[in-house]
């Protein structure tokens, strides 16, 4: 079985494209097969793992095919990932921008998405896919939500941070989203960049509270994650300490919530 996961937040700066690639790597180092799509045109998180379309292709078609532009718009398949980190890859490119005009044109390409993953999740190719898209609420968002079984809400412990993930947590349970897609479920947040101080430590409270848990924090490191970015390795692969340690205990309290942690002895897909 194949679980979809949008990570989503409309704010942006809150680690959304750093806790898609961690936790997509994490999930890779624990045996799961993982399928990372960026649906998100800033491809902020293709560049974060060496994979630049736009710099690769001289052409905007040529780095449009690469994306998920094509199956969204029903003119091909979805593209032959990369292979990054252990971790199957469908990039962005800025030419994915040209997308939220196509949605706005016929809406009934919203649903492009849903379709193109229901056939990767009748390969039984992925135990999980892993979706990063835009911090907008508009219509790029909406196409990775309505293609999700879950949405992961990256949250800093501050007001922007509850602020966001309050407001997507409604749209999800009680409006929008859950009347387009009422299978969605909002697991408990992932909270991140999370400094140590009084004021934080308040907010994580109040984030514990209302999501009833969390799958873990991950601490304000002002040294490791700009340094992930920039030698594109995510933080599984770059750090053996703590970072590290703090991404693979998400990893698995995501495994446990969401009860897709493989059992001993029995066989994938049984």
């Amino acid at each position: 079985m194949t679980l979809i996961t949008t990570v989503h937040s409309y704010a942006g700066g809150v680690a959304k494209s750093a806790t898609a690639r961690d936790l997509s790597a994490a999930l890779a180092l624990l045996g799961q097969r993982v399928l990372l799509i960026d649906a998100d045109h800033q491809a902020d998180l293709s560049v974060s793992l060496g994979a630049d379309m736009d710099e690769q292709y001289e052409r905007a078609e040529d780095s449009f095919a690469q994306t998920i532009g094509p199956a969204v718009l029903g003119t091909g398949p979805l593209p032959t990932p990369l292979s990054v980190f252990g971790v199957d890859l469908i990039p962005s490119s800025i030419t994915l921008y040209n997308l939220e005009k196509e949605l706005k044109a016929d809406i009934s390409m919203v649903v492009g998405l849903r379709y193109a993953l229901d056939e990767v999740r009748a390969s039984g190719t992925y135990d999980h896919v892993i979706i990063d898209t835009n911090p907008t609420l508009g219509d790029m968002a909406t196409l990775a939500l309505l293609a999700a079984d879950r949405v992961l809400l990256p949250m800093p412990p501050n007001r922007k941070g509850l602020r966001a993930g309050s407001f997507i947590r409604s749209r999800v349970e009680k409006g929008h989203y859950q009347r387009l897609n009422p299978g969605l479920q909002v697991l408990p947040p992932v909270v991140t960049q999370a400094p140590n101080t009084v004021l934080a430590r308040q907010y994580l409270a109040e984030i514990e509270e209302l999501f009833g848990g969390t799958l873990g924090v991950i601490k304000h490191r002002p040294g490791l994650y700009p340094a992930a970015m920039e030698r594109s390795i995510p933080v599984p692969h770059l750090n053996r300490g703590e970072g590290r340690a703090e991404v693979m205990a998400v990893a698995g309290r995501f495994l446990e919530v969401t009860g897709t942690a493989p059992v001993a002895g029995v066989p994938r897909g049984a």
